[in-house]
């Protein structure tokens, strides 16, 4: 019995490197809808997009112009200037950032006090 690779296969497995039983989950479809698009049946272009979402080749599309050129990859969010980030590291950032939000809200509230009282 030969089987030909279709691009569907290649997508799913190499690219996205789901199992027939993960899609299926994924999807809400049975196993055997999956096997038939990997023999060449289209994978709805909905089912494609989760694909791609869930396995963080593409970002929800809601905040595009935001997000534009960010990208997952494993347990990273990377930049569009390929800087890899990680859980941590952005916690760190989010919390150098909220120090500094606090510093300047003190620094402006002091510069709205009268000089007499500084």
């Amino acid at each position: 019995m030969r089987r030909d690779i279709t691009k569907n296969f290649i997508f799913r497995w190499f690219e996205c490197g789901l199992s027939p039983e993960e899609t299926a989950k994924l999807c809400f479809v049975s196993v055997t809808e999956v096997t038939l698009w990997d023999e060449g049946k289209k994978i709805p272009d909905v089912c494609k997009r989760v694909m791609r979402m869930a396995t963080g080749r593409e970002l929800p599309t809601v905040f595009t112009r935001y997000w534009d050129g960010w990208r997952m990859s494993g347990h990273h969010l990377i930049t569009p200037a390929g800087t890899y980030l990680t859980r941590q590291r952005l916690e760190i950032i989010e919390s150098f950032g909220a120090e500094d939000l606090k510093a300047l809200k003190v620094s402006a509230a002091l510069r709205r006090l009268p000089t007499s009282e500084r």
